[in-house]
């Protein structure tokens, strides 16, 4: 495939804002709901904290980038997708009347972040939404970089997941997480990606992951982030530890 430049990074996760503060590694405790102002107060009514985070991570890339919201394609990825709101309307179903919110059945959707900021910045380009459990951002990236691959231009790609609800954080109780690239096709100036690879047993990792966002399908991009962030060349693992692991050669152009 094609080498995709990196031109821009969004980040959101409780305590962190944006890529820039999770740089300087400090939370800001006061950082609790994605603001997702690409989108209406009226049309985010109903919507969760998980889907307004793919908002704002798409917003934060897609600025860095110069790209129009408007039209850029957009590619989402989830393990958990809309976990809170369908806990959300079990609860409704089984403990209360057994009516369930229109509204918030309509949120409950996998695809609903990619519908949301669709909407609400009026893009009527591509979009699609991934699962792919604990690999969702590799997925997500290996979909977009295959569109990019064939279409050309540029794409952003986003994956996040956030906190499970109870009773499910029994099983796993890691924090929200959502990440965000803009890629363009072809390569230029800045971070470069090659094409990615099977790699021959486990790659080494250098990202800053806590370990409140270790079982986040998300974490797997903080060593793509932080790599395009800090200008650190070399190979990049783009799946989770443990199993198959891709890995993609990083450059930076001058």
């Amino acid at each position: 495939m094609i080498p995709l430049r990196v031109a821009g990074l969004g980040l959101w996760s409780p305590g962190f804002a944006d890529v820039a503060s999770w740089r300087e590694g400090r939370p800001d405790p006061e950082v609790v709901k994605p603001p997702c102002a690409l989108v209406n107060a009226r049309l985010k009514r109903g919507s969760s904290r998980f889907a307004n985070s793919l908002g704002e991570v798409v917003e934060q890339a897609a600025r860095a980038a110069a790209l129009p919201v408007e039209r850029v394609p957009t590619f989402y990825g989830s393990s958990l997708g809309e976990i809170v709101t369908m806990v959300t309307l079990l609860r409704m179903l089984y403990e209360e009347e057994g009516k369930l919110s229109p509204n918030r059945f309509k949120n409950s959707v996998h695809n609903a972040a990619s519908g949301l900021v669709s909407i609400g910045t009026a893009n009527t380009g591509f979009s699609t939404a991934i699962a792919g459990g604990a690999r969702s951002f590799e997925a997500t990236l290996l979909e977009a970089w295959a569109y990019l691959h064939d279409v050309g231009g540029a794409a952003i790609v986003t994956v996040g997941d956030d906190a499970p609800p109870p009773p499910l954080d029994r099983l796993d109780d890691h924090g929200g997480l959502a990440v965000g690239f803009a890629l363009v096709a072809g390569g230029g100036p800045g971070p470069v990606l090659s094409e990615p690879r099977l790699a021959q047993g486990e790659v080494a990792r250098r990202a800053r992951v806590p370990e409140a966002l270790r079982g986040n399908c998300a974490a797997a991009g903080l060593e793509l982030l932080e790599a395009a962030l800090l200008g650190r060349a070399g190979p990049v693992p783009l799946s989770p530890a443990g199993g198959p692991q891709l890995v993609a050669d990083l450059a930076v152009v001058a």
